[in-house]
């Protein structure tokens, strides 16, 4: 089999096409080398990997592509090794290597093709934000007096809407709904000027 090319458009892999210099990682990384290994079996984690391609020789970082969602594996990832040609031995040693029943495809990658944000977040631990948790606490906030007037207001909406459209059905219906416990907009009016001389007084 041969090298998989990596797809550009693929929205899940960065783009590896020459970018400008300032977007690469060619300046500050002189002589070292990446290796995108694809098709990363689903228990392997950043542990693993380490402990596994270590024995190829000293990596400086290793970051594995995740969901951020749900923090899960994409199945790939890049490693930056010290040395150039050690990067390339991996590549090409480990490319269709049968891993826990998946077939690892790896492939080097010049520097003058990696993107500089390729390792942005390697050197911490990844955070699963908890999305559900924070849309339930959001949920369940107290709404201010606006927010509760915007709720209303649609409520009442929707009800109108479906006493309209049961209506052009000829069905002769009515039901208290929103309109008979909706709060009412206050008549009574206020003066400034009253409330602050009572204030004073």
């Amino acid at each position: 089999m041969g090298k998989r090319k990596l797809n550009a458009s693929n929205p899940d892999v960065i783009s590896l096409e020459t970018p400008s210099n300032d977007q690469t990682l060619d300046k500050d990384y002189k002589g070292m080398g990446v290796v995108y290994v694809g098709h990363i079996p689903h228990h392997f984690q950043e542990k693993e990997m380490r402990q596994f391609f270590e024995q190829f020789g000293d990596i400086l970082k290793l970051r594995i592509s995740r969901s951020k969602k749900t923090a899960n594996s994409k199945g790939y990832a890049f490693i930056l090794f010290e040395n150039e040609e050690v990067a390339k031995i991996v590549a090409d040693t480990m490319n269709d290597y049968i891993l826990c029943g998946r077939l690892l495809k790896c492939q080097y990658i010049p520097m003058n093709k990696v993107h500089k944000d390729t390792f942005k977040g390697a050197s911490r631990p990844f955070k699963k934000i908890d999305w559900q948790g924070r849309a339930k606490v959001d949920r369940n906030r107290v709404k201010s007096t606006e927010e509760q007037q915007k709720s209303v207001k649609r409520l009442l909406k929707k009800e109108k809407d479906r006493r309209r459209k049961i209506a052009a059905l000829g069905i002769d219906y009515d039901f208290p709904g929103y309109t008979a416990i909706a709060p009412k907009p206050s008549s009574k009016k206020t003066f400034a000027d009253e409330e602050e001389e009572m204030d004073v007084a």
